[in-house]
Order: structure tokens, then C-alpha cells, then sequence
């Protein structure tokens, strides 16, 4: 079954450091374009989320959103000191005091006040011990989206389908009116050349006549051309029934099925022919979009 590229999925649950929620929404594009956004102290793990991603998802443009409550947010946290940074602070404004005899002592709230003196350090260790439970969270997360991306992908499929039915019975229809219209136009071309020929000494060359009309009929000649097309389209209908991301495989059979309708609409020269294949071509573009949203 084809799924969509188009989905959201939401899951949480505890670790912990406290409640964590994922966010996944997914929407077209033509490859596996994932952007993450985790809190800082989830940065460790942000290669990990986003192989855990592409494991299930093959293609879409996909924002994941990884949050912690307030307390999972303060967990795991502490203050540290930079003692090295501190002193050269501390000497930096005792010479300052003393270059411009400026009263007073260099005090702790001065220092406290300097840049990078004291840090927030994050335990590393805690965002380990917390993986496999993000990794579950995540994995639900993605399981509902996947749930979403298969129900309209199977709304997809069904629509496809039935543009694809109607684009074999045109098909019929163009093989079934094609004899006809080869005869038609043998007969315009000989009363054209017979018209044009009117007064002049001699008489049209029957054997001759039948040759020209055999390799104009041959040039004419669209069996190939459908039966390519039929062929198409019996692969592109197999290829809704697979569970692979099959999106760019129908995109290129769509191609090749509009080459070979083109081709047909070269080689006709007939008014009601033209016109079926003008249907046809309208149902192909309104598949080749729907196409686009399909993984």
C-alpha cells in the first residue's frame, strides 16, 4: 500500500528527568529532508534521532520537536566554576583599581558579574541513561504519523486507480478507432491526389498509390506506442499494491506514459481521436500531482 508523504504524529512519555514530547510533521518533498529541534541538552543525541527517523521514512520534509517539562528541563543540571578565568578577572581589576587610584575593594559581586565565570554544565551521563526512552517516545511518535501517511495514501491509491481505469478504456478506444481513421485518411489522400491530378495526361498509378499508403500507414502506426503505454500502466497499478516507498518509481512511469501519449497525439490526424487523447493527457497531469505527495 502507497502511503502519503504528507502526516503528523505526537507521543509522549516519562524518563527520568520528566516528561518528554516528540512532534513529528512530515509534508512533500522530493527527498528525506529532516530538521530537528531538540533542547541543548539533547544535542548528544541528535545523530541517533535523526538515523531513528530515516529507518522509518524514506522521503518527505520532516520536522521533529523534541520537549521536556520544566522538570525535566532543570534536571541533570549544575553550576561550575572557572577558578583559572575567575583570577585573571580578579587581577584584572585590582590593576585597573590601581591605575586609576579608584577606591574600594575588588568584590564577589563584581567577579559573580564577569562573563563565563559561572556556568550551567550538563551531566552528560543523564542524557545517555535517557535514550532508550526518548527512542520509545520517538517510536510512537512515528508509528502514529506512519498511520496517518498510510490512511491517505490509501485515499491516494484508490483515486489513482480509478484515473488509471479510465485512462486504459481511452486507450481502447483510441486502438479500436485507429483502423477506421487509417482508412478514412487512405481515402482523403487518394481523392486529393486524384483531384489534384484532374486534366493531367495519365492516370494514378495504383501500385504505386499502395506503397505510399503503406509506408504513410506505417509512420502512422501507434500499436507500439499503446502497447508500451498499457504496459505502463500495468506496472504503475502493481507498484500501488507494493509496501515500498514507491513515489519516485510512479513519477518516472508517469513520464514515460506521457511520452508515449504525445507520441500517439503526433501521429494522429484525426479530429475524435485527438480529442480522446486530449482526456487521456488531462488525466495524466491530475496524476502526476497526485503523485508528487506519494512517498
Amino acid at each position: 500500500m502507497v502511503k502519503s508523504m504528507t502526516g503528523f504524529g505526537r507521543a509522549q512519555g516519562e524518563t527520568r528527568l520528566g516528561k518528554v514530547t516528540v512532534e513529528l510533521r512530515s509534508v512533500n518533498h522530493r527527498y528525506c529532508d529532516i530538521s530537528l529541534r531538540v533542547p541543548k541538552r539533547l544535542s548528544l543525541l541528535e545523530n541517533r534521532l535523526k538515523e531513528a527517523v530515516r529507518t522509518e521514512v524514506s522521503r518527505g520534509k520532516l520536522d521533529v520537536s523534541v520537549k521536556f517539562d520544566s522538570g525535566a528541563e532543570e534536571a541533570g543540571v549544575r553550576l561550575g566554576v572557572d577558578f583559572h578565568l575567575a583570577e585573571q578577572y580578579y587581577d584584572a581589576l585590582r590593576s585597573l583599581k590601581e591605575h586609576f587610584g579608584v577606591e574600594g575593594e575588588v568584590t564577589l559581586g563584581l567577579l559573580a558579574a564577569a562573563k563565563d565565570i559561572i556556568v550551567a554544565k550538563e551531566e552528560e551521563g543523564d542524557v545517555e541513561s535517557i535514550w532508550p526512552d526518548v527512542q520509545r517516545i520517538l517510536r510512537e511518535a512515528l508509528g502514529e504519523m506512519d498511520r496517518m501517511r498510510r490512511l491517505e495514501g490509501e485515499a491516494l491509491g484508490k483515486d489513482l486507480r480509478e484515473r488509471l481505469e479510465r485512462i486504459a478504456e481511452r486507450l481502447k478506444e483510441v486502438k479500436a478507432k485507429f483502423p477506421s481513421s487509417l482508412q478514412g485518411y487512405q481515402k482523403r489522400l487518394r481523392e486529393r491526389i486524384e483531384g489534384l491530378m484532374a486534366g493531367l495526361p495519365g492516370s494514378l498509378d495504383p501500385l504505386r498509390f499502395q506503397q505510399e499508403v503503406a509506408f504513410l500507414a506505417e509512420r502512422m502506426d501507434i500499436t507500439e506506442e499503446v502497447v508500451r503505454a498499457e504496459s505502463h500502466l500495468a506496472q504503475f497499478e502493481r507498484f500501488l499494491g507494493s509496501e515500498e516507498a514507491v513515489g519516485r518509481k510512479l513519477d518516472f512511469l508517469i513520464q514515460e506514459i506521457h511520452r508515449e501519449v504525445n507520441t500517439i497525439s503526433s501521429k494522429i490526424n484525426d479530429a475524435e481521436i485527438s480529442q480522446t487523447v486530449v482526456e487521456v493527457k488531462a488525466e495524466l497531469e491530475k496524476i502526476r500531482e497526485q503523485v508528487q505527495n506519494l512517498e
